[in-house]
């Protein structure tokens, strides 16, 4: 039995399972966010939010809307559970309200929640479809959560509205979309969510000080990285600073990218991408991931990182960067708007990826998110199924993409909107930040979207002990040799277990 057929085999139980123990996500954009009113059944912040409007773009002499062929009497009630991140709400109400106006007889009704996927999480192990969500965030956290769900057919397919036009154009999304299309993480092949906005992570800093200090604000090679690391601490300031608390962050810009860019360099671009897409062994021990943490470890020894780093949160490593402490902070473009009221006068938002390689013309890789996306409940009556797709590609009108970059803080998915340098002043500093680099370097995104998944608890056992090393490595008191051997140890049991 191969690895896809005994993902199978898990079933929809393991799904079950996972969420239930499913833990609350404390990083990422979900600093300063607030909720609706409270809901007592769950103890999360929940808001109701229906929306509806008498003033219709529809021909009211016949029966359906033209843009779409749906009935225009049948009314329709969406359920929608939304991820309140540090991006926001303001676009998302923007699009209901303009959906509803346009489509007077559906009508919302909104979940809102900075941690949504535990709500999420109840409802798919409870197992009613008339009360789960018509349309939901794919925010769900749990190794195989969402290939487990596809294979259990809860999920609708989405590929069909690439070939959709958007509704403010004659253009489909997928002659619209900026590249997106190549980054968002498919099953198996299907693609069961489309973004609606795009984020970007790396180093950031503050432009500003970088230029007082004549800092090297693009280093194009492991060397010239290694010399501006140098540079920084000798001007008494801490290099680099990620939130220990919550490791994976340092993966923002020493990660899975960075293997992409040195398999590239070494010519091994795709057996590396197929090894990682297909969970096979060996990985861990690979001379890409080695690489990786041996230049971690590098820059360990050399104090590249705080002292107590084991201790910060997300929001105090950025406060670090924001105080003058430390000169660069590992996180996404978010950054911008989850800490605007932290932000002093005069900071600049800079953006940098590390190279890895002695080259200055080998490709950056960046780890590119493809946010926004929701997945749409199988089970449900077709009109709703059929309602939440014309939903989806509302999302990609052009005045809910500009309002998700200038109050989200987010990069759009639309070509036109990128192309466009009106259009482009609405970004904040971040975001622009982020497109200067990719103007000025060879660069190209990369996913964490894998075709199969091994369920067996030693897949979570290597990831985790990798995971838990990272600051003993970055404070350059543990080599990472013996933990990736031990970790790839455990990836081959899980392998084989499903075999």
């Amino acid at each position: 039995m191969g690895l896809k057929q005994g993902m199978r085999k898990t079933g929809f139980q393991f799904v079950l399972i996972s969420l239930l123990i499913v833990g609350l996500l404390s990083a990422c954009a979900g600093g300063n966010n607030t909720g609706g009113n409270g809901n007592a059944g769950s103890g999360q912040q929940e808001n109701v939010n229906p929306e509806s409007s008498s003033n219709s773009g529809a021909d009211s002499s016949t029966g359906v809307y033209a843009e779409n062929g749906l009935s225009k009497e049948e009314k329709v009630t969406l359920k929608l559970a939304f991820w309140e991140n540090g991006g926001g709400r303001e676009w998302i109400d923007h699009a209901i309200e303009t959906f509803t106006a346009k489509f007077p007889n559906v009508t919302f009704d909104v979940t809102y929640s900075p941690t949504i996927e535990t709500i999420i999480a109840t409802k798919i192990a409870a197992n009613n479809d008339s009360d789960m969500y018509d349309i939901f965030s794919t925010s769900i956290a749990g190794e195989g959560i969402h290939q487990s769900l596809a294979a259990a057919k809860k999920i609708e397919p989405q590929d069909d509205l690439w070939d959709r036009k958007t509704y403010d154009s004659d253009k489909t999304l997928r002659e619209q979309q900026s590249g997106v299309y190549e980054g968002t993480g498919s099953i198996e092949g299907i693609m069961y969510s489309l973004p609606t906005t795009q984020s970007v992570t790396g180093l950031f800093f503050d432009k500003n000080l970088f230029e007082e200090k004549g800092w090297n604000q693009n280093p194009r090679t492991w060397s010239e990285f290694i010399e501006l690391v140098d540079t920084i601490k000798a001007d008494g300031l801490t290099p680099i600073t990620y939130p220990g608390k919550y490791p994976a962050y340092l993966n923002f810009s020493f990660g899975l990218a960075q293997q992409y860019s040195i398999a590239e360099a070494n010519g091994k671009l795709d057996e590396f991408n197929d090894v990682y897409r297909n969970y096979k062994h060996p990985y861990f021990t690979r001379e890409e991931t080695k690489q990786l943490y041996n230049n971690i470890y590098e820059l360990g020894k050399k104090g590249a990182f705080p002292n107590g780093v084991a201790a910060l949160t997300h929001t105090q490593s950025q406060m670090q960067l924001l105080q003058g402490q430390a000169a660069m902070a590992s996180t996404g473009e978010w950054v911008q708007n989850e800490m605007k009221e932290s932000t002093p006068n005069g900071f600049q938002w800079g953006f940098m990826l590390v190279p890895m390689t002695e080259n200055p013309d080998d490709t950056k890789y960046h780890m590119s998110y493809t946010q926004g996306g929701h997945y749409i409940w199988a089970a449900k009556p077709e009109l709703n199924k059929q309602w939440a797709k014309e939903f989806i590609v509302w999302l990609w009108n052009l005045d809910v993409q500009s309002l998700v970059a200038e109050k989200g803080g987010s990069l759009p998915v639309r070509s036109d909107f990128m192309n466009n340098p009106e259009l482009v002043e609405k970004l904040q500093d971040a975001p622009k930040a982020v497109m200067e680099y990719m103007k000025n370097n060879q660069v190209k995104g990369a996913s964490f979207s894998r075709d199969g998944v091994v369920s067996d608890i030693n897949a979570d056992r290597a990831n985790t002990i990798v995971t838990e090393m990272l600051n003993d490595v970055a404070l350059g008191r543990l080599d990472p040799a013996a933990t990736l051997q031990e970790a790839d140890d455990l990836l081959k049991k899980a392998i084989e277990s499903v075999k």
